[in-house]
């Protein structure tokens, strides 16, 4: 952990790039303090590592010495590049007394020096009347320190000449994305590549590994040559090695401004795709025998999150969803896709790889189950899951879920109602009721609750009708989980502590669906503002909209539920009279049509837009059907959408502006 903490990477400044041009520089024994400083670190991770802590503590006292010394009248600039070591610092401190090492405090970074003082232009003066100006004159300045030649006419973040490789904009990326998680964000084998400096002087025993002009003698293109490194042994795109080897040739030239930034702040999101081509995340087809999200992710979940995720993982390496898992770690990318005979992750499971086996601290996996994560890597290592930045656990519990019978999910579905109300109600035993479809729980009498079951019960078919359901059949599969509360200070604690936001003012019930999960939360009234089973219906509407095909976002199932309430509500309810009467406002502040799609608006003025929306919908008697029959069969909500409806949701939100229908019997909202 302390090894992860130290040698983490800056990933932004304290100030922009255009600011710090007009600052000085760090002087050239700045820059020796705070090179050193970071090599003690850097050594400070390794030492802890080896749990050497005393030996670790006199690392970081070192560190400190220099960090002080370059902060000493220190610019802007330089007080920049000396916060990230400064963090680290403070986080080593953190660390190494929990192992009762004592250190000398640790004082805060001074105050910056002001622009007017760090930056302070010449003046000249004026000339005597009938004299010429002086001609200009260019001090000539004692050049700093360097292990490496750079060319002083190439502009930063320039190549020197047409076709040339920039360090900057080439090599930086490369490395960052080939060698970050051994020797860029770590220093595996005491070698470290978080500074350019670093890179040039190489690892402490055995010397330079980039020799400029010679790329046979540079020992670091010959491992990455050999596909020695990276130790997955993948190699790197031929590209990417031309590309380090053209750098070599050319005099391994320096084109940044600092030699002692760290890489990582060369990493743009640009350059960054460039070089990772290799952990893309590719989509299934749906011709692949086996499934990441049904056979794969359910091992990962069960057997290797628990080293590797995403807190502290072990080695780097996060498993904790497809994208860094695909990305690996220490060991550069663990699966290669089609080739799973070469792929890291079967040797570690079968542990063949240098190192111990894989589950380290568990059974071994079968030879049944290694069989299948080699015929997904042969497959092409591809991803069936919405999300490639979703957890696995969900991903894991999604996809059981969908395997799972109606019987099945209701069990599964009882404990985690269990679970959601000790999280939003703590220490509050919940009363409740089960019945057929529903399993009702809340803060009011297991009398109360009953009612509501029975209720539920029967609105249930209502609801079914409207959206032409199929009858007789449950309305959702599993059994769907009604909340109740009486007061509403327990119904907002509950929005808090479980879905972790504030619900809004206006809300007396919502919903959430998510196949593994199906609930409707609802506030008892006490008072005639809105009638009981209007609201108790609007969620079952929901919930089931939600449940159909596939990606069916929440505008359209919350708008869907908002029409069936106003199909089934009184007269005296104000609640949905009030949708009718907020809604011409609410269309009039839009900037765009499609705001309340995109989440470009409060929560409770998009519901309310929604449900207009959802109206105009439902008022194609020939289309609208066309779509729920589409999302009955398990269409993915976008296509079928664009397929059935005649273009997408926000080509149609730019019709329905134009007249927004009122949720009452009939009506538009005047804008």
């Amino acid at each position: 952990m302390f090894r992860c903490l130290v040698l983490v990477s800056v990933v932004c400044l304290l100030l922009s790039t255009a600011a710090l041009q007009l600052l000085a520089a760090p002087t050239a024994e700045q820059r020796e303090e705070i090179q050193a400083a970071t090599e003690l670190m850097v050594k400070a991770g390794a030492l802890f590592n080896q749990n050497k802590f005393p030996e670790a503590g006199e690392a970081v006292k070192e560190a400190q010495e220099h960090v002080i010394k370059a902060a000493d009248d220190a610019d802007q600039a330089t007080l920049a590049q000396l916060a990230p070591i400064h963090k680290r610092m403070e986080q080593a401190h953190a660390i190494l007394k929990s192992k009762n090492v004592d250190l000398p405090p640790l004082e805060p970074l001074p105050a910056t020096k002001t622009a007017a003082k760090t930056a302070a232009k010449p003046t000249t003066a004026k000339p005597a009347p009938g004299k010429k100006p002086a001609e200009k004159t260019t001090a000539k300045t004692t050049p700093e320190k360097s292990t490496a030649k750079t060319d002083s006419k190439t502009p930063p973040g320039k190549a020197g000449a047409a076709g040339s490789v920039s360090f900057v904009n080439d090599v930086a990326p490369i490395l960052n994305s080939r060698c970050g998680g051994c020797h860029v964000r770590n220093a595996r084998g005491e070698f470290s590549m978080n500074t350019f400096d670093l890179l040039i002087k190489g690892p402490p025993k055995s010397g330079k590994v980039i020799f400029p002009g010679d790329v046979k003698s540079s020992v670091l293109i010959e491992k990455v040559q050999e596909k020695e490194m990276p130790p997955n042994g993948a190699g790197i795109p031929d590209a990417e090695l031309a590309k380090l080897k053209k750098w070599v040739e050319e005099g391994a030239k320096f084109d940044g401004k600092d030699r002692a930034a760290q890489l990582t702040t060369y990493v743009t999101p640009s350059n960054a795709a460039a070089t990772n081509s290799l952990t893309t995340v590719r989509q299934a087809t749906g011709k692949e025998t086996i499934s990441f999200a049904r056979d794969i992710a359910p091992m990962f979940v069960k057997s290797c999150v628990g080293c590797h995720g995403r807190d502290q993982p072990r080695n780097d390496f996060n498993l904790s969803t497809m994208t860094t898992l695909l990305r690996g770690g220490e060991r550069g990318e663990p699966v290669l896709p089609g080739k799973p005979a070469d792929s890291l992750l079967i040797k570690k499971l079968r542990g063949t790889a240098d190192g111990q086996r894989m589950p380290q601290r568990g059974a071994a996996f079968s030879e049944e189950d290694i069989k299948k994560v080699e015929t997904w890597i042969a497959e092409g290592a591809r991803y069936d899951a919405p999300d490639p930045a979703m957890q696995l656990t969900v991903v894991a519990s999604i996809a059981k879920a969908q395997a799972s019978t109606h019987e099945q999910l209701t069990k599964d579905r009882a404990k985690l109602a269990e679970e959601n109300w000790r999280l939003g109600m703590p220490g509050t035993t919940a009363s409740k009721f089960e019945r057929d479809n529903f399993l009702v729980m809340g803060s009011v009498g297991e009398n109360t609750l009953e009612d509501i079951a029975k209720r539920a019960e029967a609105l249930a078919p209502k609801v079914g009708e409207i959206f032409k359901a199929s009858p007789g059949q449950p309305l959702v599969k599993g059994r769907v989980t009604l909340f109740v509360f009486g007061e509403r200070y327990d119904y907002g604690e509950f929005g808090k502590m479980v879905e972790k936001h504030d619900l809004p003012a206006a809300a007396r019930g919502h919903h959430k669906y998510t196949i593994v999960d199906a609930y409707g939360v609802v506030l008892t009234p006490k008072t005639p503002e809105y009638d009981f089973d209007t609201l108790i219906a609007q969620q079952l509407a929901a919930v089931y909209v939600a449940s159909l095909g596939k990606n069916v976002p929440h505008w359209f199932a919350e708008g869907c539920g908002r029409v069936a309430a106003s199909r089934m509500a009184p007269g005296s309810d104000r609640r949905v009279a009030q949708w009718d009467i907020e809604l011409s406002g609410i269309v009039g502040s839009l900037a765009k049509p499609d705001d309340f799609i995109n989440g470009k608006m409060p929560p409770e003025n998009a519901d309310v837009c929604s449900a207009s929306f959802a109206k105009f919908l439902m008022s194609n008697s020939r289309q609208f059907p066309n779509l729920m029959d589409a999302l009955r069969k398990g269409a993915d909500f976008k296509k079928a959408f664009a397929d059935t409806m005649g273009g997408d949701p926000e080509k149609l939100a730019a019709v329905w502006v134009r007249d927004p229908p009122k949720m009452g019997r009939g009506g538009r909202a005047k804008k």
